[in-house]
């Protein structure tokens, strides 16, 4: 049922259920108070207050009962009109209101079939006390009789007051009885209640928490077997209302487009494994071809650099020229068919390097010997900057060679006016090499695929200067043969540096 409504209202339950239990408790004790309270009220307001009034009542009518005697007495030594007579015939007269006042206050707060009997017999026997003290003090009534009289009345009005006090008291007492067993009934509830609303927030903690604990741990073990690769895996909870239905629904959409990527995955390995044969057929097809083309391509330049220093006769003029081109072109063919069987072995994993001591000063050199007479030819400086204190460096010369050889020479062929130049640093354990030109530059956006194999900047560039794309990434592959690494420094139109660091002297298990 409860998986019809959402989260945020089952989360609410549980609280506003305990909060409803709590605030019932408060209730019932807020009104156990209100009930001792009007019992106290009852007790101190009425019982008690009677037995006081009561006891005033009774010490009052004992004056008025002491007075009226000693007038009495008085009155046979006295003559009618002395002053003492006539002051206490006042005070006696005053107390009877005083009296009156208490006993109107005593009858507005009895209640009892039995204090009101006392109340009516008080009543009765006030009045004649009344009559028989204003006789005796108005002298129309005197001696032993009236005094007697007056006696029995007394002790008969006494009685019924004590009667009433006692009465008073009894019902104060059965009050405060009353009171003490509600009191006790109503805190043996109010611990039962709590000890309900106790256990039932805990049953309805434990019910609602677990309505929403509970399928959340079947979607995370679904989940987990869907991540372990298990995708028929049943999923609990498609069928509920509420967010954890969502959830459900949305870990079956993953588990589908979980399926799916598997097989895309699948299908990408088998793929990629054919790939690999592809490519290891190529590098093979290209490795046996670029031996097929080079080895006619050696005898043609060969013959044809015979025929250029005149071995065969005497070259006619207008033969010179085209002898000339085809003898650069060759060589241009031969060394793209290099770059092609270097890529094909590399690729194949039969490269090797042969590492052997070498200088660097005599790399360089080489370096800018062979390429000094393109620079004059395009009008550019060409510089060299290498310390004298490099020391002896252990590696491949020739892969070194031929990578300073490819980055100087596509400086050169990418700078029009300004300079190209090739500087050497020792770091420690590290040479740093490093071919700066101020040629066109390099766009931000294309320097990351410059390594790539087959893949130029642009276009546009690669028809203007040529190219394969085959350099960079053939010497990528051979400095990090050596253990190092290469990188780019380049700000379009202002010109570019190309930077490689390998160690001193590597090592013969480092290269891979």
């Amino acid at each position: 049922m409860l998986n019809r409504f959402p989260v945020a209202v089952k989360v609410f339950v549980a609280p506003a259920l305990i909060i409803m239990l709590m605030i019932g408790i408060i209730v019932t004790a807020v009104v156990a108070l209100h009930q001792q309270k009007s019992a106290f009220f009852k007790v101190v307001g009425g019982s008690l207050k009677t037995a006081n009034m009561t006891t005033r009542l009774l010490v009052s009518i004992a004056e008025v009962q002491s007075d009226v005697l000693r007038f009495s007495q008085l009155e046979q030594r006295l003559q009618p009109s002395d002053q003492l007579l006539t002051e206490l015939r006042r005070s006696i007269k005053s107390r009877y209101s005083t009296i009156d006042s208490l006993f109107s206050e005593i009858k507005t707060t009895t209640s009892g079939s039995g204090e009101a009997d006392a109340v009516s017999n008080i009543s009765d026997f006030l009045t004649i006390h009344r009559a028989v003290s204003l006789r005796i003090l108005d002298g129309t009534s005197s001696g032993t009789t009236a005094v007697s009289t007056l006696m029995a009345h007394y002790q008969q009005l006494q009685s019924y007051i004590v009667e009433l006090g006692t009465r008073t008291a009894e019902s104060a007492r059965a009050a405060e009885v009353e009171a003490g067993l509600y009191i006790n009934r109503l805190s043996q509830y109010i611990l039962y209640g709590s000890f309900a609303v106790v256990i039932g927030s805990v049953l309805i903690a434990f019910y609602v928490g677990r309505a929403i604990s509970r399928p959340l741990t079947q979607l995370i073990s679904t989940l987990t077997a869907i991540a372990e690769g298990n995708d028929n895996v049943p999923i609990p909870g498609l069928d509920r209302r509420d967010e954890l239905g969502a959830m459900a629904r949305a870990v079956n959409v993953f588990s589908s487009v979980s399926r799916e990527l598997r097989d895309r995955e699948q299908l990408l390995t088998e793929k990629s494994q054919q790939l690999q044969v592809a490519s290891k057929h190529k590098s093979e097809f290209l490795a046996s071809m670029s031996h097929e083309l080079r080895t006619p391509l050696n005898a043609i330049l060969g013959f044809n650099e015979m025929i250029l220093g005149q071995t065969y006769g005497d070259v006619p003029p207008d033969m010179h020229a085209p002898l000339v081109q085809i003898q650069t072109s060759g060589k241009h063919l031969l060394r793209l068919i290099n770059n092609v069987l270097d890529l094909a072995k590399i690729e194949a994993g039969r490269m090797e390097l042969s590492l052997s001591g070498y200088s660097v000063h005599e790399v360089v050199e080489n370096v800018r010997s062979t390429l000094q007479s393109l620079a004059a030819e395009k009008g550019l400086e060409f510089l060299v900057t290498l310390p004298a204190e490099i020391p002896l460096a252990y590696g491949d010369a020739g892969r070194i060679t031929q990578c300073l050889m490819n980055l100087a020479g596509n400086s050169l062929k990418f700078t029009k006016t300004g300079k190209v130049e090739i500087a050497v640093e020792c770091q420690g354990e590290h040479l740093i090499y490093r071919v700066a030109d101020t040629g066109i530059g390099i766009p931000p956006d294309k320097i990351g695929s410059l390594f790539t194999e087959f893949k130029q900047t642009d276009a546009s560039i690669a028809s203007e200067f040529g190219g394969t794309g085959l350099g960079l990434s053939i010497c990528k592959k051979f400095i990090e043969m050596h253990g190092g690494r290469i990188w780019v420094e380049s700000e379009l139109g202002k010109g570019s540096a190309f930077i490689f660091e390998i160690p001193l002297r590597v090592r013969e298990g480092e290269t891979t």
